[in-house]
């Protein structure tokens, strides 16, 4: 399987997740020159959630979560930063979902404001 076509399938799960858990979704792969992307930002009780989605799929030695470092993280943040002055929001947070895919069985981990 493609990797960009896995992709799609994590961050699709992830949004049914988010939606399950009260979350609206605003935008899914945000992209700015020079800021960066964002997976999915969603709004819940007027606060934003820039959320990051790793997936994994079949046997890995790893966890998905491993994909997510400091440099990511600034890098969200600063496009948290510039959406939050752009609309006006003063509360926002980053998250992360990590997927494993494995024999049909799917993992989810949920790391809500990282």
């Amino acid at each position: 399987m493609k990797t960009k076509l896995k992709g799609f399938i994590g961050e699709k799960i992830a949004e049914n997740f988010l939606i399950k858990k009260g979350y609206k979704i605003l935008a899914k792969n945000l992209k700015l020159k020079n800021l960066g992307e964002i997976d999915i930002l969603c709004e819940k009780e007027n606060k934003l959630n820039f959320v990051e989605v790793k997936t994994l799929f079949e046997n890995k030695n790893f966890l998905p979560e491993f994909h997510f470092n400091f440099k990511k993280r600034k890098r969200i943040e600063r496009l948290a930063n510039f959406f939050c002055l752009k609309f006006k929001k003063e509360d926002y947070f980053i998250s992360l979902i990590a997927i494993e895919v494995k024999n049909d069985k799917i993992k989810i981990r949920y790391y809500e404001n990282i």
